[in-house]
């Protein structure tokens, strides 16, 4: 559980982001200090100091545009220009780089849809050429240069079934490339997706504490998707329209070079068109890829969060702060799409206009004999479509962005380092042997930590579980400490129970102990050994865990017990779920522990879930055993229920509780209380009643734990 305290409007809307005040402006440095008198000569007259509106708008007029410093900044274009570094694409190159990457995997395929674009690309342009004999089959006989029609009838015949093949070759290689591609595309983003979730396994849990769930959950979605229809789609057509606006225009050359250098003009311009668009372009498909994920975080915590909002009436202010979101993201994707919309008409009309001083020039060219009609119409049937290729390229730039924007948030998770584990200690089976302990692979229910030596060697320290906390101070925010110089000790076999208000740190210290975050100051030892020293991995297994909130997985409660042991026979999993108290229940289900579980259990009470995580605990029968809030959502029955069942979970293991209730704290061998990080009291049961303080008024009621 978060020991940060929340706010009920932020505990009801966690998506809902509370305003920060605006910060007093900076004064200008050279405003405060007061302006030196200049120095005169001799007979000069100091010239009139100007008026302070005018000095001001005279220094304005000086600096022209020239960019305020952040000094000079309100808080507000502090802010906003903030957000428009943060928008911007800071590597497209280089997340293409990386994209081109995972395409390249597929390198036969990408040979036979190179080859497939190439040929569907090249019959498709050849066989305009066709056009030519035909026209001037037509041509010869109304200038009456031939007599034999039947002749010029075949002979048009032959060229239009070459024609009619030649654009049926050419959608059948086109259909081809496009189904291999399609291929490719899947396959990519499939292992782009598996390389992103295996990546969050490896991260540490502050990263994600510092996001929302649907944040994370729209990598999945939203980026990935982009990803897809860029493979899929753009990159055939950004090639197949590359190679068909250089051989058309390389056969325009061939037919006239004078009249196609002057119609370059136009490729120049739309160059120009999409350098413009790219640059206003691409910092907005990059905040539209952020808005929807604010979408997607909100939706998914109010989702999770439904009880909450419904019994709270929490109705109207929901719906107001998702229609925000969503206007946001509208808003964005509104501007992103309307600027890049706007390069295909302006493509198109350069396009036409270009078309229009084509046939202008060539009409002249026939009028001076330079060139004949057919060879005309052959050569405006390239011009009117050789503007073509450019608009596909610049029609599929909005979706290219898109999906590099995606590819790129994508790409930042994959960069962002794992957890460091510095750890060289390991967990080992052992056995004992005549020469001393010696490490197995089989499961003797012995286990040891394995400490290698200067030398190569190893020596084994059987693991016991004592528990060392030594003045120990940690912050999650720099400056804002949550333990200040904790010490506590565990022997093996011994209870030791933290108790305290919310946010004392009580949790904080769980965190540390099975290395969630790193001990800034001060150690925590196992055994006589620094946790740092030893694997995480290996320090986890060590433990078993029953956090306050209990996290079920989709499934069967079987396969839900199991999770503490994979391996764990179906006996082992109903004695686990008789010492938790937990068999009586399952065997009620509709399908006894076959029965299947939604995500978080949502088909049981809360008591049940906790139950079923026990057995998870118990069946993990690990020598470390931490209790956190373990049975704050259970009624008090069934909280007798389970300290019976824990009394047999807990046998010669080491138990860290963190604990509300005292009751459940009482026979603990040690009882540490905190308040604001630090440790106020600390013995056993007795010993702090007698004490009387904090513990005995929280105890006999005199003061409410909040």
């Amino acid at each position: 559980m978060s020991e940060r305290n929340l706010t009920p409007e932020a505990e009801l809307a966690p998506g809902l982001e509370a305003e920060a005040a605006n910060e007093p402006a900076v004064k200008d440095p050279e405003s405060a200090a007061p302006a030196a008198a200049p120095e005169t000569g001799a007979g000069e007259t100091p010239a009139p100091e100007a008026p302070p509106a005018e000095a001001e708008k005279g220094k304005k007029k000086r600096r022209g545009k020239k960019q305020k410093s952040e000094a000079e900044m309100t808080p507000e274009e502090r802010e906003e220009a903030e957000k428009k570094k943060r928008n911007k694409p800071k590597n497209v190159k280089q997340s293409a780089r990386r994209l081109l990457g995972y395409i390249g995997e597929h390198k036969v395929r990408l040979i036979i849809v190179a080859l497939c674009v190439i040929l569907s690309t090249t019959v498709s342009v050849l066989a305009a050429l066709l056009i030519r004999p035909i026209y001037a089959a037509v041509q010869s006989v109304i200038q009456g240069k031939t007599t034999d029609g039947p002749a010029v009838i075949a002979s048009i015949g032959r060229y239009l079934i070459l024609l009619a093949v030649s654009y049926t070759l050419s959608a059948v290689f086109s259909l081809l490339y496009t189904r291999i591609m399609l291929n490719v595309s899947v396959k990519t983003v499939t292992k782009l997706r598996r390389d992103l979730f295996n990546h969050l396994q490896g991260l540490p849990v502050g990263w994600f504490d510092k996001r929302k769930v649907g944040e994370v959950m729209s990598h999945f979605t939203s980026d990935v998707n982009r990803v897809n229809d860029l493979v899929s789609e753009s990159f055939p057509t950004i090639i197949s329209s590359t190679i068909t606006a250089v051989m058309t225009i390389a056969l325009m050359i061939s037919f006239s070079w004078k009249i196609t250098l002057t119609l370059t003009f136009a490729v120049a311009l739309m160059v120009l068109t999409v350098i413009v668009i790219t640059n206003k372009v691409s910092p907005l498909f990059k905040k539209q890829q952020k808005a929807i994920a604010a979408c997607n975080g909100y939706i998914e915590e109010y989702i999770m969060g439904i009880k909450a909002v419904k019994v709270f009436c929490y109705e109207d202010r929901s719906k107001a702060r998702f229609r925000e979101l969503n206007e946001e993201y509208r808003r964005i994707g509104v501007k992103a799409n309307i600027i890049s919309g706007f390069m295909g008409p302006i493509m198109s009309m350069i396009s036409r206009l270009n078309y229009v001083l084509a046939i202008t020039l060539g009409t002249i060219s026939v009028t001076r004999g330079h060139m004949d009609v057919p060879t005309l119409t052959t050569y405006l049937s390239y011009a009117s479509g050789y503007g073509g290729p450019i608009v596909s390229i610049a029609g599929t730039y909005s979706a290219m962005i898109s999906a590099l924007a995606g590819a790129e948030r994508i790409f930042e998770v994959l960069d962002t380092p794992f957890e460091t584990d510095e750890g060289r200690v390991r967990l080992a089976h052992i056995l004992a042997t005549e020469l001393g302990w010696e490490e197995t692979e089989d499961e003797t229910g012995a286990l040891a930590w394995k400490v290698p030596q200067d030398d190569g060697t190893f020596t084994y320290v059987p693991v016991k579980c004592d528990v060392d906390i030594k003045d120990v101070n940690f912050s999650y925010v720099e400056d804002k400490p949550v333990l200040k110089h904790v010490s506590a000790h565990a022997n093996s076999g011994e209870k030791l129970a933290f108790v305290g208000s919310t946010g004392a740190g009580k949790t904080t210290i769980t965190n540390l102990i099975n290395r969630f975050y790193e001990i800034e100051d001060g150690e925590i030892t196992i055994d006589g050994i620094s946790i740092k020293d030893i694997k995480k991995d290996d320090l986890r297994h060590s433990m078993a865990f029953v956090l306050q909130d209990s996290k079920l997985f989709a499934g069967t409660v079987k396969e839900n017990i199991r999770y503490g042991k994979l391996d764990a026979t179906d006996e082992e999993i109903v004695a686990a779920a008789k010492l938790a108290n937990a068999h009586s229940f399952i065997k009620k289900l509709p399908e006894g522990y076959d029965t299947e579980l939604r995500a978080d259990g949502m088909n049981l009470s809360a008591g049940e879930a906790q139950l079923i995580n026990i057995a998870r605990a118990a069946i993990a029968n690990r020598p470390l055993l931490v209790l956190d809030e373990a049975t704050s959502s259970v009624d008090t029955r069934t909280e007798r229920k389970i300290e019976l069942g824990m009394d047999q979970l807990m046998k010669d293991k080491t138990v860290l509780v963190i604990a509300h209730r005292l009751s459940t704290v009482r026979n603990s061998d040690d009882i540490i209380v905190l308040e604001n990080g630090e440790v106020i009291e600390q013995g056993n049961h007795q010993q702090l009643i007698d004490l009387g303080r904090k513990y005995y008024q929280l105890y006999t009621g005199l003061y409410e734990m909040t």
